[in-house]
């Protein structure tokens, strides 16, 4: 049973839509303890995103260049270059909010699209990646517990 329970929080957090948002309440609230969720969660949202961002030049050049895909990735990316932020930072920075927000349409899977498109190198991209993703998974580690804690004393 726990075995079943790791692999579906790894393969949840894996999911694009999903991400962490999903595999940490769902891992916590099925039994696993926070921090082998939160780690797993990690793992398996970090390694979605940096395959992403090694496979996304090629899926662009063979999948995403037929004429319906071609317009929805179109629309996809300049939506999402219109809510990134560019901090004074610098880019990774921005980029690293970015994936951190725990909301739909940001994280692991937009970042690191975002970091192709934009430039980024493996080194930043992955720095970015795990940063954000750190963030992510221990906001939605501290909203699942706080939120254990809330439903339990009523």
């Amino acid at each position: 049973m726990k075995l079943e329970l790791i692999w579906k929080v790894f393969l949840l957090s894996m999911t694009p839509i999903g991400e962490c948002r999903v595999s940490i309440p769902y891992g916590i609230y099925n039994g696993l303890s926070p921090i082998e969720t939160f780690i797993l969660s990690l793992l398996g949202n970090s390694f979605m995103g940096i395959f992403i961002y090694l496979t996304i030049n090629f899926l662009s050049k063979n999948l995403l260049n037929k004429k319906p895909l071609k317009i929805y990735y179109s629309k996809f990316v300049n939506n999402k270059l219109r809510k990134l932020k560019i901090y004074p930072k610098g880019l990774v920075f921005s980029l690293v909010i970015f994936i951190a927000i725990p909301l739909p349409g940001t994280g692991a899977f937009t970042g690191a699209i975002l970091s192709r498109i934009l430039g980024l190198n493996l080194k930043e991209a992955l720095l970015t990646i795990l940063f954000g993703v750190s963030i992510a998974s221990s906001i939605i580690t501290f909203l699942t517990l706080s939120s254990t804690l809330i439903f339990i004393n009523y």
